[in-house]
């Protein structure tokens, strides 16, 4: 009898694959998490993202998350500073190919790598996400009071 060191279960309530995956402590390239924190299908869908043969930084635009990015080099000048570009990566939709957020993309195994536009529509909900303009929430109103221009 062995317990498992990422759900702290004994090995025959798990199968051969799910074993030998929670045994595995690699980091994501994608998300930066711990291989074990995931589900073999959201690793899976990680994994496929990530672009094979390519060089790979990890960048941060702004006060943004930080990202994977693919670095592209240009034939330009000696010396240029613009000779290195780095092209920012993202999941994209397996129905529209949009772009998705970052909760889109951790949620991937449960939405079956979907937007939410895409997987409301699929299974008949109503999607509202960034459908109005934040003035016309709440009559108009922030944090319960008036918006007040100075």
């Amino acid at each position: 009898m062995s317990m498992c060191k990422s759900c702290h279960k004994d090995s025959k309530n798990h199968t051969t694959k799910l074993w030998e995956f929670h045994q595995k402590n690699e980091k994501c390239a994608w998300c930066g998490l711990k291989s074990w924190k995931h589900s073999v299908e959201l690793w899976e869908i990680h994994q496929k993202t990530i672009p094979k043969g390519k060089k790979l930084v990890v960048i941060q635009q702004g006060f943004g998350p930080k990202t994977l990015a693919v670095v592209k080099k240009w034939n330009t000048v000696d010396g240029s500073p613009y000779h290195i570009e780095h092209i920012p990566l993202s999941m994209h939709c397996s129905d529209c190919n949009a772009s998705m957020s970052d909760k889109e993309s951790d949620l991937a195994d449960v939405l079956n790598s979907l937007c939410l536009k895409c997987f409301s529509e699929q299974t008949d909900q109503e999607y509202t996400w960034h459908s109005r303009p934040w003035w016309t929430v709440n009559g108009g109103k922030y944090s319960g009071g008036p918006l007040v221009h100075s």
